[in-house]
């Protein structure tokens, strides 16, 4: 065994997400590259009085809380043989000396400060300063302090340097890309009962205000004959009664696959998306994807015909509507495309293989 290694982050990585999904991936390839993993997070450093509190304070201030115990505990474990400290987002800021080889890394997957200005119509100004200042240049902030920064896309990079004033390694996500690969699309859509013969369009999201539905809804009222599916997580629209659509809540991840792979084109309307797992996942399974700015959408939408795809602004629907309709009228071509020439570059960044060879070669592990 090389030594022990500490990964401090919010959620469990159990629960659904794309910090959830790194920090899983992250430890399975340490582990597989001879290191022990211990892991710090709500569910396992928080006091248990403390973990049902529903109360407005606790709410508000959770991610500090999370910070703090997650913080004190793994510095109550801290020993000798633990090598690398490795935190996430705004947990990472809790003071405590560590012997000199051990490496600080920090791993930013966006900041509060760009989800603020993303969702400011939809928040008090309260609500706005609170993630501005305290969510973003207090604890994100803090967090980096002193510390080997690590980002998941170019846009996050750009964020840190311009806020926080530091260097910064796009190191972008790592994604099974044999598990996420074409699949034949006849096959895909008897499995799921879908329509063989109609169009197929495809939203994977939430109804939280970044994600963009007010878009998908409008694409859905102008683009009837279009069969929707809906992966949502969370709260649920009330749509049960159309029937052009399908409605799907918690998919395991096994599923994912055979859902993009049934889906003519995905629609990724987002306000802020740091990096956009499932424009990557899309992509992956041969899926055109029509999407707003984000990580992923830059990085692999950037020549044509499939920068006609990214669409400039988040709100404008006429756009995306233009976009759909190219898609459906060549199909078979836009599908192709998306398959020779975006899936070699997607696993040259995303394997699990190419991703460890980049943040191994960043970090020294």
């Amino acid at each position: 065994m090389k030594g022990r290694i500490f990964i401090l982050v919010a959620p469990p990585p159990d629960q659904p997400g794309g910090v959830e999904r790194l920090v899983s991936e992250m430890t399975r390839l340490l582990e597989v590259n001879g290191y022990e993993v211990q892991m710090f997070h709500a569910a396992n450093s928080i006091p248990a009085w403390l973990q049902g509190a529903q109360n407005l304070v606790v709410r508000r201030f959770s991610d500090a809380l999370i910070g703090f115990y997650v913080g004190r505990e793994a510095k109550r474990r801290l020993a000798d043989d633990v090598v690398a400290i490795i935190s996430h987002g705004p947990v990472g800021w809790y003071p405590f000396r560590v012997r000199t080889p051990t490496k600080r890394i920090h791993f930013y997957h966006g900041t509060y400060w760009a989800v603020a200005d993303a969702i400011r119509p939809f928040i008090s100004f309260r609500g706005y300063i609170f993630l501005k200042w305290w969510a973003a240049m207090l604890l994100e902030n803090w967090s980096g302090r002193g510390k080997l920064l690590l980002c998941n896309s170019e846009q996050t990079k750009e964020e840190i340097v311009r806020r926080f004033h530091r260097e910064c390694h796009t190191v972008w996500l790592p994604m099974d890309t044999d598990h996420f690969a074409p699949r034949e699309m006849t096959e895909c859509r008897r499995t799921l009962g879908l329509p063989q013969e109609k169009p197929i369009g495809l939203f994977a999201g939430s109804l939280e205000p970044h994600k963009g539905f007010r878009v998908v809804r409008a694409l859905m009222e102008s683009l009837s004959d279009v069969h929707w599916v809906l992966l949502i997580r969370g709260q649920r629209p009330d749509l049960d009664s159309r029937p052009n659509v399908t409605l799907l809540g918690n998919v395991g991840n096994a599923e994912l696959p055979l859902i993009y792979g049934a889906a003519d084109f995905l629609v990724c309307p987002s306000r802020y998306e740091p990096y956009g797992y499932v424009v990557a996942e899309a992509l992956a399974c041969g899926t055109p994807v029509v999407a707003s700015p984000t990580g992923a959408s830059l990085l692999f939408l950037d020549a044509p015909p499939l920068d006609r795809l990214l669409i400039a602004s988040p709100e404008d629907i006429d756009a995306f509507r233009r976009a759909v309709l190219e898609v459906l009228s060549a199909r078979e071509d836009y599908r192709q495309i998306v398959l020779e020439r975006i899936r070699p570059r997607l696993k040259a960044v995303m394997s699990p293989d190419s991703w460890w060879r980049r943040v191994a070669e960043v970090t020294g592990l």
